[in-house]
């Protein structure tokens, strides 16, 4: 596998339990380069995505994600594959009786973090890469869509992911507030060199913001034009 990709999947088979989803997958991702997976519902996008963070374990083919080979990846090591990678769902995913800062710190807790100072400026630091700054005592039930994503942004940011996987980011969002998320994972791209895998119904988003795009169809992953 090339030390070159932060992501490669060679001659893959994804199952889901007994059922084949995707044969013969073949993808890779560089450092800071950002692409689209497109796909009908059930077309395998989302099994292709749980294979990368280590839900759905590899049964053939090679694979590389940030550094962890997933044949025959221990499970226990699956805790330390998913710290190189930052999760971002449509559906936010916070404490929504905790306040912004206590939502980040429990998961910096969570991934083993131990000095309280380092915690706290970490903390502050995602806010900030983000647009969020004060936002640390904000209650997550005072927060607009648009900023309670950008907190599950910086929650992805903590433990510094070189691969961020985006599930349909904007599936709640309307259009305006759809494409302040993408300015901004694009932003993070650029400027921390944070490569991201997109996957999206949202058509309009990616004539707006274009990169390369895969389509999941007819149980296959092929990169359009």
């Amino acid at each position: 596998m090339d030390n070159s990709f932060v992501l490669e999947f060679d001659d893959v088979d994804i199952y889901q339990e007994q059922n084949l989803v995707l044969s013969k997958v073949d993808f890779k991702l560089a450092p800071a380069e950002t692409c689209y997976i497109i796909g009908k519902s059930g077309s395998g996008k989302t099994s292709f995505l749980k294979t990368i963070y280590g839900s759905i374990p590899l049964v053939s083919g090679k694979a590389t994600v940030a550094g962890f080979e997933l044949n025959g990846l221990d499970p226990k090591q699956i805790p330390f594959l998913r710290r190189k990678l930052g999760m971002v769902f449509q559906d936010f995913i916070l404490f929504e009786d905790w306040s912004v800062g206590k939502n980040l710190m429990y998961i910096l807790e969570a991934t083993g973090w131990k000095d309280r100072g380092q915690m706290t400026a970490r903390v502050l630091q995602v806010l900030e890469m983000v647009g969020l700054n004060g936002y640390e005592k904000k209650p997550v039930t005072s927060l607009s869509g648009g900023e309670q994503q950008r907190v599950v942004i910086a929650r992805s940011l903590l433990n510094n992911p070189p691969i961020i996987i985006a599930d349909e980011p904007t599936g709640n969002l309307d259009p305006d507030t759809s494409d302040e998320i993408l300015y901004l994972l694009n932003r993070l791209s650029r400027e921390f060199g944070t490569s991201i895998i997109i996957a999206t119904h949202d058509y309009r988003l990616i004539q707006k913001f274009p990169a390369r795009v895969y389509k999941c169809e007819g149980g296959r992953i092929t990169e359009i034009g």
